[in-house]
């Protein structure tokens, strides 16, 4: 019999931490090292990456998509857009609006207001339904404790400053942040400034590709109890003129840019979360109840080149929230995990087409159809079983249900609309084969709804229009992961090979094409379900202290592969072809040196080498898009010298870095990425905590 479970004493809220955590996001016995990863705020900062989704990458070894220097898309085990959930609190951020492709979501996160970031790869369909079918990023914001549950000894006031500049980007981002706290109350506010300028990369100037943007966001924790706290947080993020620069530079098989003007003049993104976690001896163990309220608006500018038409569209999403987990040990061997989430989406969208000779201003209709709403829902359980013989077991259920309506502009005054449904499961098991080495096998199921974007919405994109459709069925996937961990005093090892098999893929077939053989731009495509896709892969991540346990220097590196296609019975030429956007075989190899006590104010020094090889398996898709060269993509390496460490004495609340990005100042592109790489260039950043 195993001893009691730790887990099973812990609060919702670690009291020894800032931040609120939800039971379903807690880490099961099952959990294998391969498929959960924790990115701490310090170690985010210590990349010296300007946006989120960069630090994220470099950080963890995750492939990252960039079409604009304002984008940033994870891709997790070979997918990415609306097949992979971006969850901030405990809050989903996808919504019934969030793009298929290539999407800005995460990097409408302020990096400068992240506590942590928590990587789950692999399908998470059980905990949060619809979306998680490659995998799912949990995000945990700032937050100050009350005194009662700060073990660190803190002052009742802080106050922080801080500036990180950029010469590859032109740019630099200025934050600050104040909070107080009492006995029972704790109160964080704080914002940011952005401006980035040109990029340059290894062949020098970007066109397109400069934006500015501001945050603000601001936190309240009361203490209502021992085990009882209620925690409220705001947070806005706003960015202007953040140019599309796929659509205005020249891409592959181009001649000239798609768009003489392509622009989200405004992303203004607003969340507001309340939520109530209760620890207390009684019907469950550790509750949380979440209610929330986001808004998003997107404004853009639009014009084809060419055209003399200016397109000034608005898309604006409100969505209100809310979800309870429970979870309650039974006895020492099991464990229950348990709640209900619904989310619902009000959709409002405007276009105005503007003569820029005349200045005449005409209405049409948005991108998204009139009276556009999307309800998602779910309830699920997750049971961990300890000790059943050699094994530990989490086995899950969840029941999702999807509902969507917008008015038919075909036929005034009638409506469409339609539902889906879904049980999905999940099985883990686990067993420990030797001392400090443990095998895990998973088998799991996922599905993903079509949303609004493919249900009701009229758009562009590289290759020309796509039309929406009403009548899609879900994606549905079945998951089978084999990982294998093995632990030592001074070192880690990491490794997970795994199948997903994905039926009825959401995507785009060709109705129109007006100039065969022509340009790219100017076809028109219906979305449909066109096919099946299976994805094979391999991961591996290694951790080592290079001398003995106590040695200030560590070796790290990061590996992944992943083999994709996709299977059309209709369209032959799309049948058993490559997957598209399917990263190369990349990792990251990393140096670090971090002694106990600073060494002339050198607190830490990292050598990282990143690398993807070439990748020639293009789909059909990828070589109709501008963004991805026709012959493939050339590997390419990258060597980045980090360091830093405290301004004057130890513990005097100042702390600088430095990087030298890019060393060698290579020439190259993230595949499926819509601008070059930043060449070499220097970071800098200086942090005073008053």
């Amino acid at each position: 019999m195993l001893p009691p479970c730790p887990l099973l004493a812990l609060p919702i809220q670690d009291i020894s931490q800032t931040v609120v955590t939800a039971p379903r996001a807690s880490r099961t016995a099952t959990t294998p090292g391969i498929s959960e990863q924790l990115i701490t705020g310090e170690e985010l900062a210590k990349t010296g990456e300007r946006s989120l989704p960069r630090a994220i990458a470099k950080a963890s070894g995750l492939f990252v998509q960039e079409t604009n220097l304002g984008g940033g898309a994870p891709i997790v085990r070979g997918l990415i857009g609306n097949q992979i959930l971006i969850v901030v609190d405990g809050v989903r951020l996808n919504d019934g609006t969030t793009r298929g492709g290539p999407n800005q979501s995460l990097n409408g996160i302020d990096p400068t207001n992240v506590e942590r970031v928590e990587i789950v790869r692999g399908p998470g369909a059980v905990l949060y339904g619809s979306d998680a079918l490659g995998g799912a990023i949990l995000i945990w914001t700032r937050n100050r404790a009350p005194l009662a549950r700060d073990k660190e000894g803190t002052r009742a006031v802080q106050g922080e400053l801080g500036v990180d500049a950029n010469t590859a980007a032109e740019g630099a981002r200025e934050y600050g942040s104040l909070s107080v706290a009492t006995e029972d109350v704790g109160v964080l506010a704080g914002g940011s400034f952005q401006d980035w300028q040109m990029l340059h990369s290894g062949k020098g100037e970007v066109q397109n590709t400069g934006y500015h943007g501001q945050s603000w966001y601001a936190s309240g924790d009361i203490q209502l109890g021992e085990r009882r706290s209620l925690r409220a947080s705001a947070m806005r993020t706003r960015d202007f003129e953040v140019p599309r620069s796929d659509r205005m530079n020249t891409g592959y098989g181009q001649t000239q840019p798609s768009d003489a003007e392509n622009y989200f003049t405004l992303q203004d993104r607003a969340r507001y979360l309340v939520a109530y976690n209760d620890s207390a001896q009684g019907f469950s163990d550790a509750m949380q109840a979440r209610l929330s309220l986001r808004e998003y608006t997107e404004n853009r500018r639009i014009r084809a080149r060419g055209s003399t038409t200016r397109r000034l569209e608005q898309d604006s999403t409100e969505t209100v929230g809310v979800g309870m987990d429970w979870r309650k040990a039974l006895g020492d061997s099991q464990l229950l995990t348990w709640g209900v989430d619904a989310d619902y989406d009000d959709v409002d969208s405007t276009r105005t087409n503007v003569n820029i000779n005349t200045g005449a201003a005409t209405s049409a209709v948005g991108s998204f159809a009139p009276g556009s709403s999307y309800l998602s829902s779910g309830v699920f359980l997750r049971d961990e079983l300890f000790d059943v013989g050699p094994f530990d077991i989490t086995a899950g259920l969840r029941y999702s249900y999807y509902e969507f309506q917008f008015d038919d502009t075909a036929n005034p005054g009638q409506t469409i609309d339609g539902n889906f449904d879904a049980f999905t499961g999940s099985l883990q098991a686990a067993t420990d084969v030797a001392e400090g080495v443990r095998v895990t096998a998973t088998i799991a199921q996922a599905f993903r709804a079509p949303n609004l974007s493919e249900l009701a919405r009229n758009a562009t994109f590289n290759s020309g229009t796509e039309l929406p459709n009403p009548d899609l069925d879900p994606e549905q996937s079945l998951y089978e992961e084999l990982a294998l961990d093995m632990r030592r005093e001074a070192w880690s090892w990491s490794l997970g090979l795994y199948h997903n098999a994905i039926q009825d893929i959401v995507g785009r077939r060709l109705v129109s094409d007006p100039t065969p053989g022509g340009p790219i731009g100017d076809e028109t495509y219906v979305r449909e379900n066109t096919g099946d896709l299976d994805l094979f892969g391999i991961e591996t991540r290694y951790q080592r202290k290079l001398g003995g346990v106590d040695s200030p220097y560590s070796l790290g590196a990061y590996l992944e592969y992943t083999y994709g296609k996709q299977y059309d019975d209709d369209i032959a030429a799309f049948d058993d072809q490559p997957a598209s956007k399917i990263p190369p075989f990349h990792g990251n190899v990393s140096l670090s040196y971090e002694p106990s006590q600073p060494i002339r104010n050198l607190g830490w020094l990292q050598l990282s080498f990143l690398f993807a090889t070439s990748q020639n398996r293009l789909s059909p898709g990828d070589l109709g898009d501008p963004r991805i060269d026709k012959n493939g993509t050339d590997g390419w390496t990258r060597v980045d010298l980090d360091f830093g460490g405290p301004v004057g004495e130890v513990g005097s609340g100042a702390s600088w870095n430095i990087g030298l990005h890019n060393l060698f100042d290579e020439d190259y592109r993230v595949h499926g990425s819509g601008i070059d790489a930043p060449g070499v260039g220097v970071v800098a950043g200086l942090r005073l905590t008053l």
